[in-house]
Parts: structure tokens; C-alpha cells; sequence
């Protein structure tokens, strides 16, 4: 019994120090990593409307390899990897003799108004024809991931009336995503220069020289200020040829 009653003072009796160097030596949980991946929305956009009729054999073949069987139902989410494969792959395929950061923006432009063809799209294109450019500007995180998880955007109101889009991986998808680019720049240049387009102003989107080397930021100028007058209503667009 004297032993017994002496055990528990002798626990007590450790130096606070030790049982806080202790404490900070128990491994902590880690939490789960946040994936960044594409909806089927954006990849049936792209790959049902967009392509359509334009992908070979040898093109589907590539697609399988990375994960997509456009011959069968879209899953409801794609790795990034998959995206940024299926976005170089449809450039190469839909604009073969443009360069490089062109076709990226065509295909930008092309993703969006295939879209407008899905459910999701089509309930977006009727917001964006209402509000108007300035406003959806205003909203473009809520465009962005209709599309994909893991990207957001800030935009802001500069002297003169033209505004000022930052497009960005959101900070706790960026140990999921590592080195390789998050985004595309391009290819979001063409998606918010036909955005514009949607609500009823055509003006050039411009992608402001990058200064984040990991691809994992773009902002871009919207010259509202230049749009000509009267073109503030609704766009008719062409069906995706």
C-alpha cells in the first residue's frame, strides 16, 4: 500500500519542462491533403462540345491513357494532371497550325462556349447575360469552380473604368499540386475573354506579364473602358463549330 500511494507522486513530481518536450515530441495527425481536380462540367465542355467530331482514334487512345473514355459516361472528377494533359492534347488537335499560347486561348474561348451547352452552363451564361461584365467580373471565383476545385480569383476596379482579374491556386492545394503548374494561363485568358463576350461586351483580354514563376498565379486587364458604346446586352453566340 505504501508503494501504491508513493506512485502517483512520483509522477507528479516531473519536471514541467520534460512533460512539454514530450508533449512536442508526439507525432501530430496529419490532415488529409486536398486534391485539386476538374468537374465533368468543364470536361464536357470541352471534350463532348468543344471537340466534338474532332477527336481520332489516336487522339481517344492518348485520352484513355490519361484516364478519360469519352466514350462512355464522364466521371465526376478528374485529377489535375488529366486536365492539363486533355488541355494540351485538344490545342494540339483543334489548332494545330497556331502557336502554342494561341491555341491554348482558342481552346479557352472554345471550352466556354461549350459549356454553355451543359445544365451548369447554361443557368451561368443566363446570370452572366444579366448582370452584365462588370459584375461577373466581380464573381469570377463562382465561374472558376463551376469547373475545378482548387482555383479562385480576386478582381478590382482600376482608374479609368477597365478591370483587373487575379486568377490563383488557392494556398491549401499548393502541396497537393507541387511544381507543376495549377493553371493554365492561356486557357483561362480565353475563358474570361469570352466570358466578356457572354455578358455583351467584346473587348482583348490581356495576361499581364506573370511574376509567379510556379504557374500558380496570372492576372489579367480587362479593358471595359474601350468596349464601344451600346454593346452592354446579350450576346448571341454562334453554335461550337
Amino acid at each position: 500500500m505504501g508503494h501504491s500511494a508513493a506512485f502517483p507522486l512520483r509522477i507528479q513530481s516531473v519536471p514541467l519542462r520534460f512533460q512539454e518536450q514530450c508533449v512536442r515530441a508526439m507525432p501530430l495527425e496529419q490532415p488529409l491533403r486536398k486534391e485539386p481536380v476538374a468537374f465533368d462540367q468543364l470536361m464536357e465542355g470541352l471534350l463532348i462540345h468543344a471537340m466534338k467530331d474532332r477527336l481520332d482514334g489516336d487522339a481517344r487512345r492518348k485520352l484513355m491513357a490519361m484516364g478519360v473514355d469519352v466514350d462512355r459516361p464522364l466521371l465526376s472528377a478528374y485529377p489535375l494532371m488529366t486536365l492539363l494533359g486533355t488541355l494540351k492534347l485538344c490545342a494540339e488537335v483543334r489548332f494545330p497550325d497556331l502557336p502554342r499560347d494561341e491555341a491554348r486561348y482558342q481552346l479557352g474561348i472554345k471550352a466556354l462556349e461549350g459549356f454553355g451547352a451543359t445544365s451548369m452552363g447554361k443557368a451561368l451564361f443566363g446570370m452572366a447575360r444579366m448582370w452584365g461584365a462588370r459584375r461577373m467580373l466581380n464573381h469570377m471565383t463562382r465561374v472558376l469552380q463551376t469547373g475545378v476545385n482548387h482555383a479562385k480569383a480576386r478582381s478590382r476596379e482600376l482608374p479609368g473604368g477597365d478591370m483587373e482579374v487575379t486568377v490563383e491556386v488557392m494556398p491549401e492545394y499548393h502541396a497537393a499540386i507541387g511544381p507543376v503548374p495549377g493553371l493554365d494561363g492561356q486557357f483561362v485568358r480565353g475563358i474570361i475573354a469570352q466570358l466578356v463576350e457572354v455578358c455583351g461586351t467584346r473587348v482583348p483580354v490581356i495576361l499581364v506579364t506573370p511574376t509567379d514563376p510556379s504557374g500558380h498565379s496570372f492576372t489579367y486587364r480587362v479593358p471595359l473602358s474601350q468596349a464601344p458604346a451600346g454593346t452592354t446586352g446579350p450576346v448571341v453566340l454562334a453554335r461550337v463549330r
